[in-house]
């Protein structure tokens, strides 16, 4: 598909084509940036978060009936589903081509790899406590990677985005509890909002521990002027469309899960309580 743009030059008008990303080239973008892996990890980290959910709100805690429902809900067939659609329409008027040429290089490809790498091996606790005790080492010590992280995570708007999109999440699981009739049944819409809103500034400080240790880990691997070139792929104007489509897809994935999470958990909880 392609669309076009006037462009007035000596007051001669001519159209200028321009790429609009089709379904092909969000599958290549994709199948770069292994979507899927991602996606796959992101079920591991939702399946821990989940014995933690009922250990806290159910009974008898993470039973096989809880369980089951959570493998249910974290169904990656659906979740990829869901982000590809909304991603595509979220880009359709854009030209990504900078970018797929980018996630297919063999930067591009390393990248990705140490990326995934990193997420998977955060899965242990103790990596991740590892992680956080090397961030706090990068502070100390004042070390000039943490500039460039800095500079990829703003270039990428990675707090505030995270930020609105935990709350949104936070929201839906609120949500899901009280149209379920259990749970923060009692709550009104705005007690809900009030009550998320007060959890902010710890999910703030939470979001940027995770980041800040997370890519440190990541890109340690990686020279200044690879990571330089990541950060000048990410403020292009094709960098830009890609991530607010990223955010745009996975926003309501994680609503939808938490919603669901919520409305589990009351009735689950509601039927244990009997």
């Amino acid at each position: 598909m392609r669309q076009f743009v006037t462009t007035a030059l000596f007051g001669l008008a001519f159209s200028v084509p321009v790429q609009a990303a089709s379904e092909d080239d969000v599958a290549r973008l994709f199948d770069a940036m292994r979507v899927s892996d991602v996606i796959e990890i992101m079920r591991e980290e939702g399946l821990g978060y989940s014995e933690t959910l009922a250990e806290e709100m159910l009974p008898n805690g993470a039973t096989q009936t809880w369980q089951d429902s959570v493998s249910r809900i974290y169904n990656t067939e659906a979740m990829e589903a869901g982000l590809t659609a909304e991603f595509s329409e979220a880009v359709k008027d854009e030209d990504l081509d900078s970018v797929i040429a980018f996630f297919e290089s063999e930067l591009g490809r390393r990248i990705v790899d140490l990326e995934i790498s990193a997420r998977e091996a955060l899965l242990d606790p103790a990596v991740e406590e590892a992680s956080h005790d090397n961030f706090e080492q990068h502070l100390q010590d004042a070390d000039p990677r943490l500039d460039l992280v800095t500079a990829y995570i703003e270039a990428n708007d990675l707090v505030d985005a995270n930020v609105v999109g935990a709350l949104n999440s936070n929201f839906a699981f609120l949500r899901g509890l009280a149209e379920a009739g259990q749970n923060g049944a009692a709550m009104t819409e705005s007690e809900m909002l009030a009550s998320v809103w007060a959890q902010e500034e710890d999910v703030r400080s939470e979001t940027r521990m995770w980041l800040y240790s997370y890519l440190l880990m990541a890109y340690a691997p990686l020279e200044d002027d690879e990571l330089e070139a990541y950060i000048e792929m990410s403020e292009s104007d094709a960098g830009r469309a890609m991530n607010r489509g990223l955010f745009e897809g996975f926003d309501p994935m994680f609503t939808g899960i938490s919603a669901a999470l919520g409305a589990e958990i009351a009735e689950i909880g509601s039927g244990e309580e009997l």
